[in-house]
């Protein structure tokens, strides 16, 4: 792996797991969605997939959450992080290179945080033996609100920072525009 590679990984690595680590101390902006969050972790992970492929995604998907549950010490938290991210992000990596000359970095993002949350509703129901369902109207408004945001956020980034931090080219950042 190419130093600056692993640099850039390292970085949005770094950079998601502080925001998540400062998201899991705040309460829910959505009363009626109880644990949604804003997100913005997912913005570098968003990054990574666009600028360095999935394989850089997933890991910087993966030690976000590790990371996440073992600062906030809820390493539980774990079961409900890692599969909804990882099912997320998948479905977010298939839009990107099936369909990104069709859909935009915000859609891509907003789909992910409804995915993410629909899931996390999933796993939670399972894990408590308690039908969650209700809550996923709410959870989807909440994937909706954040992933659109994030996905704005990421977009802006990846145009204004040099591409060639990312060790891609100006042409791959054309292809974005």
């Amino acid at each position: 792996m190419k130093t600056k590679r692993l640099v850039t990984l390292a970085l949005l690595t770094a950079i998601a797991s502080v925001i998540s680590i400062v998201e899991n101390m705040l309460p829910s902006p959505i009363a009626l969605a109880p644990g949604a969050k804003l997100g913005l972790g997912n913005v570098a992970v968003l990054v990574a997939l666009i600028t360095l492929g999935a394989v850089d995604a997933f890991a910087v998907m993966l030690l976000k959450c590790l990371v996440g549950a073992i600062a906030s010490g809820n390493v539980s938290g774990l079961m409900y992080s890692a599969p909804s991210g990882a099912l997320a992000l998948l479905i977010e990596a298939i839009l990107f290179y099936l369909l990104f000359d069709r859909v935009s970095i915000g859609l891509i993002s907003l789909v992910g945080a409804v995915v993410f949350n629909c899931v996390q509703v999933l796993v939670a129901s399972l894990v408590t033996g308690v039908n969650l369902g209700a809550l996923v109207p709410w959870m989807m408004l909440a994937g909706v609100l954040a992933g659109a945001f994030s996905g704005l956020l990421a977009y802006y980034l990846i145009k204004k920072l040099p591409m060639s931090l990312f060790g891609g080219t100006e042409k791959n950042k054309n292809e974005i525009q």
